[in-house]
C-alpha cells in the first residue's frame, strides 16, 4: 500500500466511517472502495471528487496526509520532492491506465471500408 491509499484509508478512520459507509456515500460497491484504499486499483479522478466531496476534504488535504496546509507547512525540501514524485508516479500510472484502455478501444474498432 502507497501513502496515497494510506491516506485514504487514515481519512476515512479518522471520519468514523466505515468502508461500506463510505462507498455509499461515493455512490460505489464496498468491494470497489475497497480496492481503492487496499491499492489494488488506482483512484481516478472521478472517484477522487466523490471520496473529497464524501469526507469533506480537498484532493491536496487527502494527498499529503496529515499535512493540511500543504506545501506551507514545515519540512524540509526532500520532503516536499518525495510528495511531488509521488503525485507524479500516480498521475503516471493514470496515463498508463488510460493508454492501455484507449489502445483496447481503437484495437476493438471495426476496420474502415
Amino acid at each position: 500500500m502507497d501513502k496515497l491509499h494510506e491516506n485514504i484509508k487514515s481519512v476515512r478512520i479518522r471520519q468514523g466511517y466505515s468502508q461500506e459507509q463510505i462507498a455509499e456515500k461515493m455512490g460505489i460497491d464496498r468491494s470497489t472502495y475497497n480496492k481503492f484504499e487496499s491499492g489494488k486499483t488506482r483512484l481516478f479522478t472521478p472517484n477522487m471528487m466523490r471520496f473529497k466531496s464524501a469526507v469533506g476534504m480537498s484532493e491536496e488535504e487527502i494527498l499529503l496526509g496529515d499535512h493540511p496546509k500543504g506545501y506551507l507547512r514545515e519540512g524540509g525540501l526532500e520532503d516536499r520532492i518525495e510528495e511531488l514524485s509521488l503525485k507524479i508516479d500516480m498521475l503516471f500510472d493514470q496515463v498508463e491506465d488510460m493508454s492501455s484502455a484507449i489502445r483496447k478501444i481503437l484495437k476493438n474498432l471495426p476496420k474502415g471500408k
